[in-house]
């Protein structure tokens, strides 16, 4: 079979030789149609206002093909064949947006009738805002784009590799036009070779030459890059892969339209030669695209129109401030603009490209939609008129201030800002207010003055309020100084004492306590009220206000002056200025007390002193009980605590200064208050401290520089006389008691070498009787010696012999004073 070459073919079939031979002389038909016009929403439009087909040598054909090639939507855009046509039937592919007309039976259909039914397929979209749309017409089933003037169709061959679809490709023709793997350069192209074609498959593009850089390998376009990298990479002029594509998963290096369901329709993948076996990334055919080779015949089987929908390309919305009139506009591409005032339905209110309002108090919405031919369907445009709302305010108003800078010449400085809550009704938030000379000046917005003016310049100044949308007014403030004052030297003083924790003049006073003071100084029945400030400037100009009146905390230590000012709460008036308020702070009395002193119950009484006073103050002392015990500087007292509090010519008090006075007394100790261990190895002396008396007291023995100790246990005390020493630790004085400790030596060595040369009983008292007898015996018993107990003592002989070493024997009758009869007996040894 011959390669197709027009829109007939016929075969002669001569058996003789088995010979098959091709009319090739057919010569292909002219089509021709007209049509490129505007589209009312949701309605039917003929796709073409005049339509013909040209065949010199055939007056019939199998079948024509109308597309939407450009600007196709899938689900709202369709054509349909309306009127009677009895021998023409129709298919519409969807995917493809494809009418095809054909003849019964697969008849061929003869030309007048497919004219007559071109002339009367309508198109429609169920879209209120189509997009703009071309048809093609043609005698071919390949997809024809106007905008390349070529064909293009995809060919079924369920895997077949890149290399072997290039060269099936290049092999085909149509109507004489040379095929090749489609090159795909434009949205538009993509689209119909790719979304709108019968499958999807393998197109010309190829980075197999060098990796990651993306060529067009086929056809007209062969050797133009169009992607350079992976799936983040760019494009120089126009590519359309998919999310994420090219990947490179594994040797991939042939473009290839992905599977419909996969991603975004008619996008291109990368896949290897031969691709996956089965599945979404199996090839399934290629797509061939015809046209722009050379050599290839100028063709017209083909025709196009278009459709348009008119619409809103520009809209100037305007506003205004205050009730008024604005005038809107809006630029059209192509029609006449209609006005509306709703989103939809409704009749228009008016129709051009500008539209003048009626007087508006508040914003208003209106729509405009271009139509042609009466349309008043499609989508509108919103366009807005604003009506901005002017500030509220007074008109004129009089601000008075004071003339307190010295010089009465009906001149002073101004704050105008003062003037703005006056001037707003008290909602100066959110505006912007400027003053200025001249009334045009502030209607203009230009050369605004310093809000501190001095009306020596002028008494009228002019305000300028404007909102955060640019609306204003323009207010007339006329300056007036004042008249009225405080009388000449008035003045009031607060006055308090320091008496919180720091002495540092400084305090917390409420200004409020004389603040009608100042304002009985004027006429009354005006509503007034006093403002306070740290300086003249300050008071005149009405800035830096001392706003926390009830809890002022006074900034000069000790004596400060605040400035007064009286004025109008109706219109700010001034009615007076002046250093009218003296703030004093008296300090508080500060002096000394000796913190400690001791009172010794066996002595005179002690004086407390109140020392370096830094003034001369009244004083008050008083015991534990609360009783005042003197109001002089000093006071006489005994033992206790005493409190004393200084007060001041101002009636200031000084913080409480206690003092405690411990009383204390020399020690009272009799043998009555000591256990005395004697007649032991180790004697001891524990004397019971808790009736010594009142004082602190400490120990000492023998010794009455000490050392003493706070311990009342003294031991390893030897036999004989002691001194025992109580002292008292507030110097109230010693006690001393004299001790004896019962005891005898156990050995003497009467060797006359001056020591331990004679033994006698020790630590014997006065408190016994000179008639105690010691008698000394042997070992065996015998008498040897009998000594005065008190003052006697043995040299160790006998008859003037002396005794060898050994132990001897004593019994010892101690007579007490009182006649009791003491006995002691024990042994010692007489060492030579």
């Amino acid at each position: 079979m011959c390669n197709k070459t027009g829109s007939a073919i016929f075969y002669i079939v001569i058996f003789l030789f088995v010979t098959h031979f091709c009319w090739t002389q057919n010569i292909a038909p002219v089509l021709t149609a007209t049509g490129n016009l505007a589209y009312c929403p949701l309605s039917q439009i003929n796709i073409v206002t005049n339509f013909n087909v040209v065949d010199p040598d055939d007056t019939e054909i199998d079948a024509l093909f109308v597309q939407i090639s450009t600007g196709y939507t899938f689900g709202e855009d369709s054509l349909t064949l309306l009127g009677i046509h009895p021998n023409i039937i129709t298919s519409w592919n969807a995917s493809e947006g494809k009418l095809t007309l054909s003849g019964m039976a697969s008849v061929p259909v003869r030309y007048i009738d497919l004219i007559a039914a071109i002339k009367n397929v309508v198109f429609q979209s169920t879209s209120n805002n189509p997009s703009d749309k071309v048809f093609s017409i043609t005698i071919g089933d390949a997809n024809f784009l106007p905008s390349t003037g070529h064909y293009y169709e995809f060919v079924p061959f369920t895997g077949i590799t890149w290399t072997d679809a290039k060269v099936a490709a290049e092999t085909r023709t149509y109507f004489g036009l040379q095929g090749y793997l489609a090159t795909i350069t434009s949205s538009e192209e993509a689209q119909l070779s790719g979304e709108q074609a019968a499958g999807a498959g393998w197109i010309g593009g190829s980075d197999a030459e060098t990796e990651g850089i993306w060529k067009w390998v086929t056809g007209p376009e062969a050797g133009t890059i169009f992607w350079y990298g992976l799936s983040n990479g760019y494009t120089p002029n126009f590519s359309f892969w998919n999310t994420n594509e090219p990947n490179q998963a594994g040797n991939e290096d042939y473009a290839h339209v992905t599977a419909p369901g996969v991603g975004i329709p008619g996008s291109w993948n990368d896949l290897s030669n031969i691709g996956e076996s089965f599945g979404d990334y199996q090839p399934k055919g290629y797509i061939v695209e015809y046209g722009g080779s050379p050599g290839d015949p100028v063709l017209n089987i083909s025709a196009s129109t278009s459709v348009y929908t008119n619409s809103i390309i520009g809209t100037s919305p305007a506003f205004r401030c205050g009730d008024g009139m604005v005038t809107l506009e809006a630029i059209p591409f192509k029609g006449t603009v209609l006005w509306f005032n709703d989103a939809t339905g409704g009749t228009p209110i008016s129709s051009g490209n500008t539209f003048s309002t009626p007087v508006l108090n508040s914003t208003t919405t209106y729509y405009v939609l271009a139509s042609a031919n009466g349309c008043i369907e499609g989508e509108r445009t919103p366009v807005i008129a604003t009506v901005y709302k002017l500030p509220v305010i007074q008109p004129s108003i009089v601000f008075k201030n004071c003339d307190e800078d010295g010089v009465p010449d009906g001149f002073t400085d101004f704050n105008l800002n003062e003037a703005n809550d006056v001037i707003t009704n008290n909602v100066s938030s959110g505006l912007t207010i400027t003053f200025y000379m001249l009334y045009n000046e502030a209607d203009m917005g230009i050369n605004p003055i310093n809000s501190i003016y001095n009306n020596s310049n002028g008494n009228t100044v002019y305000a300028r309020i404007e909102n955060t949308d640019g609306c204003y007014e323009v207010s007339t403030v006329n300056l007036q100084v004042s008249t009225t004052a405080f009388p000449l030297g008035y003045l009031q003083e607060l006055i308090t004492c320091d008496d919180d924790n720091i002495i540092d003049g400084i305090h917390v006073f409420d200004l409020t306590q004389v603040s009608s003071m100042f304002i009985s100084q004027f006429p009354s029945g005006q509503n007034l009220s006093a403002h306070y400030y740290k300086n003249l400037v300050d008071a005149q100009l009405e800035q830096n206000e001392i706003l926390s009146q009830s809890n002022y905390i006074n900034e000069t230590p000790f004596s400060e002056v605040l400035y007064v000012r009286v004025e109008s709460d109706d219109n700010g008036d001034c009615f007076g200025v002046g250093p009218n308020l003296l703030l004093t702070v008296h300090p508080r009395p500060e002096f000394e007390v000796e913190q400690t002193e001791v009172y010794c119950s066996n002595n005179i009484p002690v004086t407390l002193r109140s020392v370096n006073s830094n003034g001369n103050f009244n004083y008050e002392w008083k015991d534990e009980k609360g009783q005042v015990v003197s109001n002089f500087p000093t006071a006489t007292v005994s033992g206790g605590t005493f409190t004393v509090v200084a007060t001041s010519n101002f009636g200031c008090e000084s913080y409480p200064v206690s003092v405690k006075v411990i009383e204390s007394a020399v020690a009272t100790i009799g043998l009555d208050d000591l256990t005395i261990v004697e007649l032991t190895d180790n004697n001891s002396i524990k004397i019971n401290s808790n009736n010594l008396g009142i004082g602190d007291y400490e120990f000492a023995l023998d010794d009455s520089f000490g050392p003493y100790q706070d311990q009342p246990f003294f031991d390893r005390v030897s036999a004989g006389v002691h001194m025992l020493y109580v002292k008292d630790k507030n110097k109230c004085g010693i006690a001393e008691l004299e001790i004896f400790i019962l005891g005898f030596p156990k050995f003497f060595t009467p060797n006359n070498d001056g020591n331990n040369d004679t033994w006698q009983i020790q630590g014997l008292g006065t408190d016994f009787s000179d008639a105690s007898v010691v008698r000394v015996f042997d070992r065996y018993g015998k008498f040897i010696k009998e000594l005065n107990a008190k003052n006697g003592a043995w040299d160790g002989t006998f008859n003037g012999q002396y005794l060898p070493d050994s132990d001897y024997w004593f019994i010892a009758n101690l007579i007490h004073i009182t006649g009791k009869v003491r006995t002691l007996r024990g042994h010692f040894s007489l060492v030579r």
